[in-house]
């Protein structure tokens, strides 16, 4: 399953005008984001309308992750759900940019158990003859992870850390797609300064648990772009390209290695290390005997600094002794 490596939210952008929706799609054609989570919202806007804004993200070269099961939509038992289901899914599951989440907080529908999530998602199932991923967003501890009708999980986490030590062991692909949003709210889970929101991001992907985007800032109109889509404003959003650079160039094969910073590797063919909050003044690796290209990553910056082909065994790497300095080496004929 390819799960890609960049996803934002921006749950309700198609309810808005043309003229905000038309927006949203500008700003996510020019941004690094190749999904967006947005809830389907099918009791307040028509089935075709939903249809149109699926197709002009896969117009752009997005997919459109919809959220089933949202709050505010009048599905408050699993009878009612079943119906919703039955109505969207086989409408929307002929457009090959479509992902499914039955819900992006469960804990909000009080009267659906365990069992009744397991039974939603092997009706989406039924009713996708596109078999298109399926998840359902929940704790990194939670059992629903497990359950083979999912494709992948999904979960909310403070830390990619959290998400990754109750998952380390898990058989299928899991994103990180609940943590907060960049943003100055009251609310401390939108309110994360653009720092955290990067070094969560690479942190993340180093970790295969990549983090999906959100931002909460006001803009004129009153809106945010995570609840209603528009213009992306914060700061992380191109560090953010940056990291999707680096993952495309990432070998699929690269296994995370738990050291005292998160590390990816093939080992002796490639290294990605990310060193996060630590400001280490070196970093020293040893390696099979052979050439390597060496580069420092300036994750804030946006800056790749080669330090040039070396041999392999010991390789010694100088920092700046900042925050957020990546570390990639790869052998070179």
């Amino acid at each position: 399953m390819n799960i890609g490596p960049m996803a934002t939210t921006a749950l309700g952008w198609h309810l808005h005008d043309e003229k905000r929706r038309a927006r949203t799609l500008a700003t996510l054609e020019s941004s690094p984001f190749d999904r967006v989570r947005m809830a389907a919202f099918a009791t307040r806007c028509s089935l075709d309308a939903l249809e149109e804004r699926v197709a002009e993200l896969a117009g752009i070269g997005v997919t459109a992750e919809l959220v089933l099961m949202h709050p505010g939509e009048g599905v408050s038992d699993v009878e009612t759900a079943s119906r919703y289901v039955r109505d969207v899914v086989p409408r929307l599951a002929a457009h090959p940019n479509v992902w499914w989440s039955l819900a992006a907080d469960p804990s909000r529908f009080p009267a659906f158990s365990e069992h009744d999530w397991v039974r939603l998602a092997d009706l989406v199932a039924e009713e996708d003859p596109g078999h298109h991923p399926r998840s359902i967003t929940v704790p990194a501890d939670s059992p629903l992870l497990w359950r083979r009708t999912f494709t992948h999980g999904s979960v909310r986490a403070p830390s990619p850390r959290d998400a990754w030590v109750p998952t380390r062991d898990h058989h299928k692909p899991v994103l990180m797609d609940a943590c907060g949003y960049e943003g100055d709210a009251e609310d401390p889970s939108l309110s994360l300064p653009p720092e955290k929101v990067v070094t969560m991001a690479w942190d993340g992907s180093v970790r295969r648990r990549h983090l999906t985007h959100g931002e909460s800032y006001v803009d004129d109109d009153g809106l945010t772009w995570s609840e209603d889509g528009g213009t992306l404003t914060g700061a992380a959003v191109p560090r953010l390209a940056l990291l999707r650079q680096v993952v495309a160039a990432t070998p699929d094969e690269a296994r995370y290695q738990d050291r005292d910073a998160p590390m990816l590797e093939v080992p002796g063919e490639f290294y990605l290390e990310y060193c996060g909050e630590h400001r280490f003044p070196d970093r020293t690796y040893e390696v099979p005997e052979g050439r390597y290209e060496v580069e420092v990553i300036d994750t804030w910056e946006m800056t790749v600094t080669p330090l040039g082909v070396l041999d392999g065994g010991t390789i010694a790497v100088p920092l700046p002794g900042t925050v957020g300095q990546a570390v990639r080496i790869r052998r070179r004929p």
